[in-house]
């Protein structure tokens, strides 16, 4: 991992070969938090938008790997003329990936066919476009499709109001998990 990162550093962005910015995806300590809740939930299914590099999904498919049992299904999309398939995931090391389902497309075209195809997702983790409406309609997605006691997690909920908002809305308690850079990681439990 602190290869790959080293190696992007001395790329230009944007570009073919650094599609993203290095900080782009969820911080470090909201990283560490996935891979520790991943360990003790052992959840069967995990459901994640936006991926990047995959940093974040590293730290869960290594948790993943270690409970030998679990699959992370993954939903990004190639936005930009700069960006790629083959970019998507690919700090990813190859024996990790056999727990890994990549799936291309916006999560507003794929996201509830996955969750119609996938019994007993436990987690769903929002780190895709953080506007309002994405927010919105992937948080009610994940509520109707989860399993009871299912988790939604979403990074950068100080973003906008969405994730207040739906939580209101359904009358469900949210937690707020501080992070260092003040981005705010989200947590809902249905019941």
């Amino acid at each position: 991992m602190d290869d790959f990162l080293k190696e992007l550093e001395l790329k230009k962005y944007p570009s073919k070969e650094k599609p993203y910015p290095v900080d782009y995806s969820i911080n470090s300590d909201s990283r560490k938090f996935l891979y520790i809740l991943c360990r003790i939930l052992k959840p069967r299914n995990i459901i994640e938008t936006g991926v990047a590099y995959g940093l974040s999904s590293i730290y869960i498919l290594k948790a993943l790997d270690s409970n030998k049992s679990g699959t992370l299904h993954s939903i990004d999309a190639v936005f930009r003329p700069w960006q790629e398939k083959n970019m998507i995931g690919a700090i990813i090391p190859n024996e990790l990936r056999k727990r890994w389902k990549f799936n291309l497309g916006k999560s507003n075209d794929v996201l509830e066919e996955i969750f119609n195809r996938i019994d007993n997702v436990d987690i769903f983790i929002h780190d895709s476009l953080h506007t309002y409406k994405n927010m919105m309609f992937e948080f009610d997605c994940a509520e109707r499709n989860l399993d009871d006691n299912g988790m939604i997690i979403s990074d950068d909920v100080l973003d906008n109001d969405a994730f207040f908002d739906f939580t209101n809305k359904k009358g469900l308690h949210n937690h707020l998990i501080k992070v260092k850079d003040d981005s705010g990681l989200g947590l809902i439990i249905k019941n």
